[in-house]
Formats: C-alpha cells, structure tokens, sequence
C-alpha cells in the first residue's frame, strides 16, 4: 500500500473522479486546490454541461492520479461542499492508498481509426496505454525510431462526448504481420511512444484503460 508522500502531490494536479451511481459509475475530472495533511483534501467541484455536478456530503468517491510513472487510486468521503461563487470540496484525507506502476504499461484493447502525418484513417490503434500505442496499417508508416505526428479520438465515459489527442510520437517497432489469406496484401504492427502528453489527455487515456480493465474483470 502507498502512503500520501509517495503521491508527491502538487497543487493543480489533474484528478479523475468517480462516483457510483446505482450500477452506473460516473467520471468526473477536477483538479486539486490543497490539503491539510492528515485532515482533508480540497478540490474543485467538477463540473459538467456548465453546472456544478450533483453530489452529496458523506458519499464516497474515488480518485485516481497520474505521478510521475504510478497510478495511484485514492478512497474518500464527501466531508463538505462549498458551492456559488467557488464550487469546491472537502474530502476525507485518504487512508487507503492503492498504487500501480505504468513501467510495464497497463494496455486497453482498442479499435480507433488514427491519422498519423496528415494522411486519413492511416491505420488503427489496436491497443493503448498513457505511455504508447500499437497502430496497425497496410504499410510502414516510417522507419525504426523515425519521429511522426497521430491524432485520434475517443469516447468518454459515461456522456461518450469525444476526446481527441494530437501527439507526436516515436515509432519503437515494426514488425509485419502473416497474412491470415493466401495472396492478402501484408500488414504492419507498429510500437510507438508518446511524447510529452498534456496532463488532461493523461487522464483521459487513463479512463481508457481502466474502462477496458473493468469490462476485462
């Protein structure tokens, strides 16, 4: 189990929030204000269409964070709620504290049509972590460690609004593919890493993996 000093949390970190719904779990992003060490956290509201989402004193809700090369995954309870003109929160200060280290990038299996250099549906991303992606395609998209600019989209979970990343990459690997029929043109898997992603489309491929864990538990 971490502990909060492992988090090496900043003020204004980025947060993924999520709160259950029923059977449904809703996911929120927000940002942290500050803490009181041993007392509580402070976040913003998140908020959704331009209003402040609904939430209650004493539900729980979890939080997941992006340090460094860890996901850590925090457990806390609504202690207060401070609404128009500031919109944030007091959370309990967490007790338990669940880390996972993405060096050995936790992948989601994907299907996501991606443009890499311009050129349109170049390929599709067949799985994806915060740190990288494999892309197939009908053709070499470059050469071993040649540098190449993708955009792609994504639903959100649950509003399935679209999020869209533009990112440059590093192509890692090329390896072609056999060919499931007799005579079918060859295919092409590629490993690339991302650059430097911004820490809001961190938190969203974040989502992804762990919407695809959840249908995969």
């Amino acid at each position: 189990m971490a502990t909060f000093k492992d988090m090496n949390l900043q003020v204004g970190a980025r947060l993924q929030m999520a709160v259950q719904n029923g059977a449904k779990q809703l996911i929120y992003y927000t940002e942290l204000i500050g803490y009181l060490d041993k007392d509580y956290l402070i976040i913003k509201t998140p908020v959704e269409n331009g209003l402040s989402i609904q939430i209650q004193v004493g539900e729980q809700v979890t939080l997941r964070i992006l340090s460094g090369v860890d996901v850590f995954t925090l457990t806390c309870h609504v202690k207060t709620i401070f609404r128009a003109p500031h919109h944030y929160m007091h959370l309990s200060f967490p007790t338990d504290i669940q880390s996972i280290a993405l060096r050995g990038a936790i992948r989601a299996k994907v299907n996501l049509p991606v443009q890499v250099n311009g050129i349109t549906q170049a390929g599709v991303i067949a799985d994806i972590s915060v740190t990288g992606a494999a892309i197939i395609a009908d053709s070499a998209l470059g050469e071993l460690n040649q540098e190449a600019l993708i955009s792609f989209d994504f639903p959100i979970k649950p509003t399935n609004q679209s999020a869209h990343i533009d990112t440059s990459v590093t192509i890692r690997s090329i390896q072609q593919l056999p060919s499931k029929k007799k005579d079918a043109p060859p295919r092409f898997s590629h490993g690339v890493l991302f650059h430097e992603l911004e820490l809001t489309n961190q938190v969203m491929l974040l989502n992804l993996v762990y919407e695809s864990m959840n249908r995969l538990s």
